[in-house]
């Protein structure tokens, strides 16, 4: 089993795409969390990225037994999305749970109230300070 980091990319932002290009480049495994099958697609094109999609997940509940996740990062797009994926990767992996927000607005309370392990408010989008 392959310990991995875990991406949720909620939206076509360029945040977690590069943060995903920053995971790949230090050498961590991937999976990534999309919504899409055009997000999927611009994720594979990064590299050896793993692609699961959020609505198979949320029917199974698990990942694949070949990975590990300790870390998940979800980066926002919206309140009722984020709030759901946030749930959702409680579920896959009750480790460390980040969620990278833009949002000025104070949301959180919200997300650690869901299970968010941090709350990283950033402009830019650029946490790989947390590596």
């Amino acid at each position: 089993m392959d310990e991995a980091m875990m991406v949720v990319s909620t939206g076509h932002g360029e945040a977690g795409k590069n943060f995903v290009d920053v995971l790949l480049k230090r050498g961590f495994a991937v999976v990534v969390l999309v919504h899409s099958e055009e997000e999927g697609e611009q994720f594979q094109s990064l590299g050896a990225v793993t692609v699961r999609y959020i609505q198979e997940m949320a029917f199974r509940n698990q990942l694949s037994p070949e990975f590990v996740v300790k870390h998940a990062f979800v980066f926002e797009n919206n309140l009722p999305q984020c709030c759901q994926d946030i749930e959702l990767c409680r579920s896959l992996c009750p480790q460390q749970l980040y969620v990278v927000s833009s949002n000025r607005a104070p949301v959180g309370l919200v997300y650690k109230g869901l299970g968010a392990t941090y709350v990283i408010h950033s402009r830019s989008g650029d946490v790989s300070f947390l590596l």
